[in-house]
């Protein structure tokens, strides 16, 4: 199946990095100090639709695989402008606003959005300082006193980066859907080398093992680095759970696979992160 322009669009070919001229205001809290590299490169995406709005997310990475998770950001908050429109060209901007990307959340970006039609398709970017994002679509979910004819739902799970390449993302941003949903395993924890294929892995996690944050951040980040995985984010708005590699193999509870007396604050960090890097809404943020 060929690509569409809408599918090209929102995989970042036709709307990228810098440019002054594409209608996003400049922030009027400036940061100080220029980001001179692309801070997108971690993509877009939009979750948890209701009636009246959803989630959108970003997170600034100009350095996405860098070992203390950060992304090569700097230890400050920076402003992020949003806007979503009711066309792919942004010429009907319906909302705008700017939100902060601050260092204690990885610098990830989550905007709630409320009071818009039902059932209605959107699109969405964001800019920060001269960078721009590619482009995002989403939709509100329908009225909850109508039932639809159809909608058209993606699922996925099981994405061992490892294992194989994307191609099934990019086969699912293809069909452009209505809605997707992830079922779980959306990354994995293992270090390069630990869980192989006959034949050997025809690519490798980047880090040790996901024990700490700055762990889970970059490995995160790593698989948002896979261009397939970010056009299926940037095509639908997701919904979300997760299973058990999202922290470790067949952990439940307070109980991990083996003995581990540190459990507790590894699991404590896989939430975080996992919050930190997909488009959930403040009720998600893990506490305790």
């Amino acid at each position: 199946m060929a690509l569409s322009r809408r599918t090209i669009l929102l995989s970042g070919a036709a709307l990228g990095a810098a440019g002054v001229a594409a209608g996003l205001p400049v922030a009027a809290a400036a940061s100080p100090g220029p980001l001179r590299r692309d801070p997108f490169t971690l993509g877009v995406a939009s979750g948890d639709p209701d009636h009246e709005g959803f989630v959108l997310w970003t997170r600034l990475a100009p350095e996405p695989l860098a070992e203390d998770g950060l992304g090569g950001m700097p230890s400050r908050a920076v402003p992020v402008n949003w806007e979503v429109a009711a066309d792919e060209r942004f010429r009907h901007v319906v909302r705008r606003g700017v939100a902060l990307a601050r260092p204690e959340s990885a610098h990830s970006v989550h905007v709630e959005l409320g009071g818009l039609l039902p059932g209605r398709e959107y699109f969405y970017r964001f800019r920060a300082q001269r960078w721009i994002s590619p482009a995002g679509r989403t939709r509100t979910a329908p009225a909850p006193w109508l039932m639809p004819s159809a909608l058209a739902m993606g699922f996925a799970s099981c994405s061992q980066y490892e294992h194989g390449y994307f191609t099934a993302y990019r086969r699912l941003a293809e069909t452009e859907p209505e809605l997707i949903l992830h079922l779980g395993d959306y990354q994995y924890e293992y270090a390069k080398g630990t869980y192989t294929v006959p034949g050997g892995n025809p690519r490798d996690h980047e880090g040790p093992e996901t024990r700490t944050l700055a762990n889970y951040r970059q490995r995160h980040a790593q698989y948002k680095t896979d261009a397939d995985l970010r056009a299926a984010h940037a095509v639908a708005p997701w919904v979300v759970v997760f299973d058990d590699h999202e922290v470790e193999n067949n952990w439940a509870d307070e109980v991990p696979e083996a003995p581990d007396p540190d459990f507790l604050t590894r699991r404590a960090a896989a939430f975080q992160a996992y919050y930190e890097n997909m488009p959930l809404r403040r009720t998600s943020i893990p506490r305790g």
